[in-house]
């Protein structure tokens, strides 16, 4: 009994000290399971940091009348990745509710379709950002975000998007299917831009460490090629095999890292390979990459022709 109620004096102290809102965030961030829930101050003070910053956020979109902001139905590729990635994170949030996962809702309710909106932004850097997305995402985001912070949904739903009635009352919001060829394309474009970036890393200041070439420190490269292939070949063809037999589709897990090397290894001594141990090292992060790929879009992931047109894309 009195464990109980040393349990009920802490988090009473807790909720005093960074509200309910916050410790509700804090306490589903700890984990799902019946053990007792680690709570975490500096998540807490994350949630209640975030909160404010987003109303702030918010409050300026809604203040701006200006021609910053595109009208009209979403359209272009930032856009339609950005609705996807929302109707994504509805189904998702959704299914992690009615399991109970809370941490998971949370997940992929919060902090995946935060990171969504921060990518759109830098997308949109040059063409805008679309208004009626971005109220969509508001709407979207007070919605599944307030059977943990009911309070703070509450005050985004009538005082700064001025909906009518409560939150609580709303129903849970629609959504198209997820468009997985869309997903794969914008992860693909954001791998290229890595790339591209490393790359010109290594022009502007050199590959060694220590060691500046002072040509190449002049003037930063403007220009590149960029050559596309229509489909895997070589080691990547036969990575992307082995993966595609050790994928189990319905559930998207793979067979063991010690089952998928065993594999490799001996196709790779079947060709006749020179450089095993070298070729070994390339294709370590190439798996790891398209197994990640796989898990989160699924067996389309592991087609050997890709379902998008890469130029279009770049």
């Amino acid at each position: 009994m009195s464990k109980s109620t040393g349990n009920f004096k802490t988090l009473k102290e807790a909720i005093e000290e960074f509200s309910a809102d916050a410790t509700r965030f804090s306490l589903v961030d700890a984990g799902d399971g019946m053990d007792d829930a680690n709570f975490v101050s500096k998540t807490a003070n994350d949630a209640i940091l975030w909160s404010t910053k987003e109303k702030e956020w918010m409050e300026e979109i809604l203040a701006d009348k200006s021609s910053n902001y595109r009208g009209g139905p979403p359209c272009t590729f930032a856009d339609r990745v950005f609705a996807n990635r929302i109707n994504y994170a509805i189904k998702m949030t959704k299914k992690n509710y009615n399991e109970y996962k809370f941490r998971e809702a949370l997940k992929t309710g919060f902090h995946e379709l935060q990171t969504a909106r921060n990518e759109y932004i830098s997308l949109c850097c040059t063409s805008g950002m679309n208004r009626e997305l971005l109220w969509r995402f508001m709407d979207i985001q007070s919605r599944l975000i307030a059977p943990i912070c009911p309070h703070y949904a509450e005050y985004v739903w009538r005082r700064l998007l001025k909906k009518e009635g409560f939150i609580i009352k709303a129903g849970w919001p629609e959504a198209e299917n997820h468009d997985l060829i869309l997903e794969m394309a914008y992860e693909y474009l954001k791998s290229s831009i890595s790339n591209f970036r490393k790359l010109i890393g290594k022009q502007v200041s050199g590959s060694k460490k220590g060691s500046v070439d002072k040509a190449s420190t002049k003037s930063k490269p403007t220009t590149g090629l960029i050559c596309v292939k229509e489909e895997y070949d070589g080691w990547k063809k036969k990575c992307v095999n082995i993966l595609f037999d050790k994928f189990d589709s319905e559930n998207r897990t793979f067979a063991p890292d010690e089952e998928i090397l065993k594999a490799l290894e001996q196709i790779l001594a079947i060709c006749q390979v020179d450089n095993l141990n070298g070729t070994k090292r390339h294709c370590m992060p190439f798996i790891k990459f398209k197994k990640d790929q796989a898990s989160k879009l699924g067996a389309a992931a592991l087609d050997q022709k890709l379902p998008f047109g890469e130029i279009d894309v770049l």
